[in-house]
């Protein structure tokens, strides 16, 4: 039984660290329009990871068409990349990228998750930009319709700020506008998950010696 207790432990936390966890999020996508992107327009969410490293897994963002009264569907473009961070929050050197990709917006408040930059390694206490940016046709960055709420995290994730550049991503100026819709997904790292499997099957085995003895 204790066998058995423990592996049911175990495949959980393996479905649970499969599926991954929202550590940052801003959704919905609830109002038309937003901040237009475009090949110099770029804009990023600066946050801060938890205490132990992590893998992407999935992100999220809430895009619309531009100009708004654009007819659906329409194809438009976005970049969804991962920068490291400078000291004042300044989006550095790029990490992980989608490239220029189009998207197919079938309605004007839409959410899109980009999955081909999952898997990037992301270090315990660090801090990261995800930037968004399009080309010359421009796209919104959709926003939750609120102008205070700061996004919500979790498992020791921390937002920090919102970030702007008209220029290429050579400067950056904070934002005000933090209701971008968009929300990141996280998976351990291997070898954290790994440890974290064998403390629990250390512990199993522990149960299970103490139930010999008992018996």
């Amino acid at each position: 039984k204790v066998a058995a207790a423990t592996l049911t432990i175990v495949l959980l936390l393996s479905g649970s660290a499969l599926q991954g966890a929202v550590v940052i999020s801003n959704l919905p996508n609830s109002n038309l329009g937003g901040s237009t992107l475009s090949d110099t327009a770029w804009k990023a969410v600066v946050f801060r990871t938890g205490s132990q490293p992590t893998l992407l897994s999935a992100v999220t963002v809430g895009l619309n068409p531009d100009p708004t009264s654009a007819p659906v569907p329409i194809d438009q473009n976005v970049t969804v990349s991962l920068y490291s961070v400078t000291t004042n929050n300044t989006p550095n050197t790029l990490l992980a990228t989608t490239g220029l990709t189009p998207v197919t917006m079938s309605a004007r408040q839409g959410l899109y998750s980009f999955n081909s930059i999952a898997g990037t390694a992301m270090e315990a206490s660090t801090a990261y930009a995800l930037v968004l940016s399009s080309d010359l046709s421009k796209i919104k960055w959709g926003s939750n319709g609120s102008n205070t709420n700061e996004p919500t995290t979790a498992n020791g994730f921390a937002y920090i700020t919102f970030v702007q550049s008209l220029n290429t991503g050579t400067n950056w100026t904070t934002s005000s506008a933090v209701n971008n819709a968009f929300s990141i997904q996280v998976i351990p790292e291997p070898s954290t998950y790994a440890l974290l499997v064998l403390a629990v099957v250390g512990l199993g085995a522990q149960w299970w010696r103490r139930g010999r003895k008992v018996a």
